[in-house]
């Protein structure tokens, strides 16, 4: 009888079919094990489970999987001993090499328990997979798990995950790197087989697409803010790390500066601990100034650092925005710990996401092309931790 289930699938029923051919070929399912349940595969792609009912009747109508009664199918065909040459033969006879699939990988962390509700990676995440969905194809988001404090322990979850990618006939990978001095080789590896775009932080000596967001032109805005409210003692809490993003928000404030006061400026950096601790005296030093000498608003280079200041000026017995004005950046936190809302610069996820997922169609279609870079707008998003320290006019005034 002619199953028209089996006639009539759905480029996304192909494409998990053509990912379970692919991991059966390569050994990732080996044979005589049971391929994992539908519920299993159903939750790590984000499909349906009638796409995968329907991609495995395929692979067993083709002799890759045997299916028994109230189990689990089995890979390989029945009439074959376990890990006999039968299986192989079977899947040459499907296909006469592999082909890259129509599931595209998304290779992050899943996000902070500090964000409020949908947390910024999930945000790219749909903007990628509405891109992709209308042009067939289907992203997959690799979760790199819960964060750590080990950096050699990020690299190899980061290595596991863009080699299984690499391995499994993926279409491509769009990757947010976080250990940043590993892995190059290998993400210069795949980028050579197939798309490759970073979001976020760039690779030096790695040629692939790139997507952000205007770093520097979002903290000079958002500094210029600040001077616009009176403030003249303005201080940066950043992070030690050699990374374009962190670096080009650096910038963005000291030129803010540079180009209002000129040489005769107000410039202090605060750099965090590097291990995350709480040790910070050189900060702590800074904060507990006399009113008329310590800076009277801080730029953060993110909005967990707007946190973690707020909390050390609590126990200080300094209040925000009376004693300090702030201003975070990413807008994952939309309220700090004394409940005022924290004025920040928002990154627009979805465009990010969608915009990613355009460079890697565009890469399919003209795999020579230069590689792109491409930089989304912010906007800064005033709300309760920041007020003017004189009236506007007097600043003014006080800047000529």
């Amino acid at each position: 009888m002619h199953d028209t289930n089996l006639a009539t699938a759905t480029p996304l029923m192909r494409d998990v079919e053509t990912l379970l051919r692919d991991r059966i070929r390569s050994g990732h399912y080996e044979a005589g094990d049971r391929l994992p349940s539908e519920r299993e595969i159903c939750e790590e792609l984000k499909v349906h489970r009638r796409v995968v009912r329907t991609a495995i009747k395929r692979l067993e109508r083709d002799g890759l999987v045997t299916r028994r009664p109230n189990c689990r199918p089995i890979i390989g065909p029945s009439d074959s001993p376990i890990g006999g040459p039968s299986l192989a033969s079977a899947a040459a006879s499907v296909a006469s090499k592999q082909q890259l699939s129509r599931f595209v990988a998304l290779i992050m962390w899943p996000g902070s328990a500090q964000e409020e509700g949908a947390t910024g990676q999930q945000r790219i995440f749909w903007g990628m997979n509405q891109a992709l969905g209308q042009a067939g194809y289907h992203a997959v988001f690799l979760d790199l798990g819960k964060t750590i404090d080990s950096e050699d322990e990020y690299a190899d979850r980061e290595t596991a995950h863009l080699q299984y990618a690499a391995d499994h006939g993926f279409g491509g990978i769009v990757y947010y790197c976080y250990s940043y001095d590993s892995n190059r080789e290998l993400l210069r590896s795949i980028g050579r087989k197939m798309p490759l775009v970073l979001i976020d932080r760039e690779l030096y000596g790695v040629e692939a697409d790139f997507v952000g967001i205007t770093n520097r032109q979002a903290m000079y805005d958002a500094t210029n803010y600040l001077i616009g409210l009176g403030h003249r003692r303005i201080a940066y809490v950043t992070r030690s790390e050699p990374v374009n993003t962190v670096q080009d928000r650096l910038q963005g404030y000291l030129h803010a500066l540079r180009d209002t006061f000129h040489s005769n400026h107000y410039e202090m950096v605060l750099s965090v601990p590097s291990t995350g601790g709480h040790y910070w005296p050189g900060g702590d030093a800074i904060l507990r100034l006399p009113a008329d000498e310590r800076p009277t608003a801080l730029l953060c280079v993110n909005d967990f650092e707007a946190v973690e200041v707020v909390n050390r000026l609590t126990r200080l017995g300094l209040d925000v925005p009376r004693d300090m004005s702030i201003i975070g950046c990413d807008n994952v936190v939309t309220k700090l710990p004394n409940g005022i809302g924290l004025t920040t610069i928002a990154q627009p996820f979805e465009e990010i996401g969608t915009t990613a997922a355009n460079l890697f169609l565009r890469r399919t279609h003209l795999r020579k092309v230069e590689a792109a870079r491409i930089e989304c707008p912010t906007r800064l998003i005033v709300r309760e931790s920041c007020r003017p320290l004189v009236e506007v006019g007097a600043a003014v005034a006080a800047l000529v």
